[in-house]
């Protein structure tokens, strides 16, 4: 009994020690389509984008991002769940909560039909690439906030997690 009191103990103390970083973002509902929209920048400009837990990509729009060639159009279905996204792969610096990534590798895609569909200018989607960088994704709808939360390890493989190719700003 004294070690599981003690194993108790110690979780405890880990967990009110702070030995986690989150990193909070406002969010706000889209009315027409009820979408999760956060705020923040690529490539220094202000963008809008779309939580999009289902895309495997983070997707900025072709007028933030340097793309080598055009993109064809993407298709944005209203009568279902997506859209049918041709883009291309490139880098950027994006910003959000006060974290910056730099060459961060994002699609370019036109955006337009989505932002159509949305009824007001969608700069792109966040996608799971990013969210999966944490270990864990809080959607606080009471409070109008997004958390994603790291926990800080010690192990050789992983020496400083949150801010692997991050920056904080």
């Amino acid at each position: 009994m004294k070690k599981m009191t003690f194993g108790l103990l110690a979780l405890s103390i880990t967990a009110s020690t702070g030995l986690s970083q989150d990193l909070e973002l406002p969010f706000e509902i889209s009315s027409s389509q009820s979408g999760i929209l956060v705020r923040g920048t690529a490539n220094g400009k202000p963008v809008l984008l779309i939580l999009d837990t289902g895309a495997s990509r983070t997707i900025l729009a072709r007028g933030l991002v340097a793309l080598p060639r055009p993109v064809p159009p993407s298709r944005f279905s209203t009568d279902g769940p997506g859209f049918n996204a041709r883009g291309t792969y490139t880098e950027a610096t994006l910003e959000l909560g006060g974290r910056v990534w730099r060459g961060r590798s994002v699609v370019g895609m036109e955006m337009e039909e989505v932002s159509r569909a949305f009824g007001q200018r969608i700069d792109g989607l966040l996608g799971q690439d990013l969210l999966r960088e944490f270990d864990r994704v809080t959607i606080d709808f009471r409070a109008g906030r997004i958390v994603l939360s790291s926990v800080l390890r010690n192990s050789p493989d992983r020496e400083n997690p949150p801010s692997q190719g991050t920056e904080a700003k």
